[in-house]
């Protein structure tokens, strides 16, 4: 029951700092250059700490010598809305590849594509890919980090799913490295639903993956990399282990 109002609390909060913040930044929108970015790092820094004044949820970062400082491509799992908040927050420079829907939603399509990031056109085929993987290099050559999800779409924690090869086309056209990232959040940030669960979030940057590897294997590579450290698959595999030894 407490669990409960606390999620919907932060639901409220969530969505009334969006719109106050919103209402803030439209002249710094039309006035400042560079303004989105800094409005987005703002709106993610408060949710973070409404998210863990309200609901409990707090986070770690592990290998924080890991982050990139300069332009990279950050490759994560996906399990909720945490990580794309938490990342931008994170990341000196962060770029996130977004839906072209996305993108029209009114208040956060506002600073979505001011803040630099790559809107994309699923139903665009081809083209569409080869004018995102573009995008990509450019923002990386300019010393960006572009955000990606491979699996695509959220995925419950304790399952597995195929990595898209989208990922694989931006590390082959950037010639950059490629820093993995693994976490839990859909352990506390619950999808589907609005439940918040109170706990620690693990979030682990990894050793980059240096350019040069072919597609097949930067995929093998960078799924085995974040399918080994993601903390809510670990458990399991000391459970498989421990009746193995038995």
């Amino acid at each position: 029951m407490l669990t409960g109002l606390r999620s919907f609390a932060f639901m409220a909060f969530m969505v009334l700092t969006t719109f106050v913040l919103a209402l803030i930044s439209i002249p710094l929108l039309v006035f400042w250059r560079g303004a989105a970015r800094r409005i987005a790092k703002l709106w993610t820094r408060t949710i973070l700490s409404g998210l863990k004044l309200i609901t409990g949820i707090s986070h770690r970062i592990e290998g924080a010598d890991q982050i990139p400082q300069g332009g990279a491509l950050v490759a994560a799992n996906h399990q909720s809305m945490w990580e794309t908040v938490a990342l931008y927050d994170i990341l000196p420079r962060p770029v996130v590849i977004l839906r072209k829907e996305l993108a029209r939603i009114p208040i956060y399509g506002w600073w979505a594509k001011p803040s630099g990031n790559i809107v994309v056109d699923r139903e665009g085929g081809a083209t569409a890919l080869r004018a995102m993987r573009a995008a990509a290099k450019e923002k990386i050559a300019a010393g960006e980090q572009v955000i990606v999800f491979p699996e695509g779409t959220r995925i419950a924690p304790g399952a597995t799913a195929k990595f898209h090869p989208g990922v694989a086309g931006i590390y082959g056209a950037a010639d950059a490295p490629c820093t993995p990232v693994a976490h839990n959040s859909g352990q506390f940030w619950r999808f589907p639903g609005m439940m918040k669960i109170p706990g620690e979030i693990t979030l682990r940057f990894l050793p980059p993956i240096e350019p040069g590897l072919d597609r097949r294997a930067f995929l093998n590579t960078v799924k085995t990399r974040i399918e080994r450290a993601r903390p809510d698959l670990q458990g399991d595999r000391q459970e498989r282990q421990e009746c193995s030894d038995d």
